[in-house]
Formats: structure tokens, C-alpha cells, sequence
């Protein structure tokens, strides 16, 4: 579990911290970083809810971290939602031109918070200017 070692130091987060918040030994958030051991499923629940992820991240099985139920239509603001009726409005042709940095560009862009993203709009009509 590569994802929870990462994001675990990322949040600055000890291993000792997390298993007391999750209730197992030291060692065992270890033996989980290490591969030599998973957590049950009780456990990960309680360490996706812990770092916001899903638990295919934590499982090294995707490398988007973004819980499911974040993706979802009524979770989206007015702009996200604009961008994907735009994208709707593409016909099959065009949609199939655009790049995989665009897509990857698309897919980074809803992980950031409202201010970020807000930011990243008003970046992006700048350097279109």
C-alpha cells in the first residue's frame, strides 16, 4: 500500500498517529505500507474516511485518489457543470481529438477546490488573451 505510505507523510501524519486514530499496533500500519499485510475491511473504510480517498487508492489499484461520491453530478459547482455540458455538446469526432494531456488536464481540473479551480479558469483566459 505505496498510496498510504505517501499519503500519510504528505499529511504529516505518523505512523504511531494513525494507528491510534484507527486503533491497531504500529506495526501493522507497517506491515500495510510495506505489502506484508491488509487491512480488513472495517479498517480501510476507516482510513479512506481518515484521508478522503478511496479505497483503491490505498490499495495501489488507481492512482486518482478522489472518492467516487466527490465525482458525482450533485456534488459539482456551476462551472464544472458548464464544462461538461460543453463537453456533451462535442460530437464523437471531436470528442476522440482531444489529446490525452487534455483528458488528463479535464480529470486534474475537478480534484481542485473551488478557489483553485476559480484560479485555474481565470489563468487559462488569461493566457488566452
Amino acid at each position: 500500500m505505496k498510496n498510504l505510505f505517501e499519503i500519510r507523510t504528505k499529511k504529516k501524519m505518523s505512523q504511531v498517529n494513525l494507528s491510534v486514530k484507527i486503533g491497531v499496533a504500529q506495526e501493522t500500519i507497517s506491515a500495510y505500507e510495506s505489502g506484508r499485510s491488509y487491512p480488513s475491511a472495517d479498517t480501510l473504510l476507516k482510513l479512506c474516511d481518515i484521508f478522503n480517498v478511496s479505497a483503491d487508492y490505498l490499495l495501489d489499484k488507481t492512482n486518482i485518489s478522489t472518492p467516487v461520491d466527490h465525482l458525482l453530478v450533485d456534488n459539482l459547482n456551476a462551472k464544472e457543470l458548464e464544462i461538461i455540458a460543453l463537453y456533451r455538446e462535442l460530437t464523437v469526432d471531436n470528442k476522440s481529438d482531444l489529446t490525452k494531456k487534455e483528458h488528463e488536464l479535464f480529470e486534474l481540473f475537478r480534484t481542485l477546490s473551488d478557489e483553485k479551480k476559480e484560479r485555474a479558469i481565470g489563468l487559462m483566459i488569461g493566457l488566452n488573451e
